[in-house]
């Protein structure tokens, strides 16, 4: 399936030609879809391929408006690892669950097959506002608890394990994490 850029805008403007000879123009293609489904609801005319007909014919127009769209399942798995560590830490901190924490030498231990892990990766530098929202999600969930700096995350889980070693969290199943990962479920 074909995706439109929405930051391109169409040199000859949002504009559709449908089969029965109806132009119909809007000021997005958000608009345009709107307007094409409420004419053809009025019509009695089918209306589930409205929006894919807007898109290919867009497409076919100007060629430079597209892109072929990832599948559902792609389209998580592009998503950046920062996102996805920021996006845990939130729901960590919004978590009505009680918090346990584990006790230092279980820490220490974590921390050392975390950096030692070939899953563990560095977190891309980022703006001050993305350094101080995860230093401020850190705080939140464990608090004044001391981390060791050359932690980062896990590219598997999309964790930030300066907190996930704190916390005492159930197991996974999950073939991508080693055999001596913590999180790992070994039976």
């Amino acid at each position: 399936m074909k995706a439109i850029n929405p930051n391109i805008h169409p040199h000859g403007g949002y504009i559709f030609n449908d089969s029965d000879g109806s132009r119909h123009v809007g000021q997005s293609w958000a608009g345009v879809i709107g307007r094409v489904r409420a004419y053809r609801e009025r019509q009695g005319r089918p209306n589930d391929r409205t929006a894919e007909e807007v898109i290919d014919q867009a497409c076919l127009r100007t060629p430079v408006l597209c892109t072929d769209a990832p599948p559902a399942e792609e389209q998580y798995r592009i998503v950046s690892l920062k996102s996805r560590v920021l996006l845990w830490l939130a729901r960590m901190k919004d978590s009505k669950e009680p918090r346990i924490f584990v006790d230092d030498p279980l820490h220490a231990a974590r921390t050392d097959v975390c950096f030692r892990c070939s899953q563990h990766t560095g977190l891309p530098g980022g703006c001050g506002a993305c350094t101080e929202a995860l230093k401020a999600l850190k705080e939140s969930v464990v608090g004044g608890r001391p981390y060791d700096a050359r932690l980062q995350a896990c590219a598997v889980t999309g964790e930030y394990m300066p907190v996930a070693v704190w916390l005492d969290q159930q197991s996974l199943v999950n073939d991508k994490l080693p055999n001596t990962c913590w999180r790992k479920r070994s039976l």
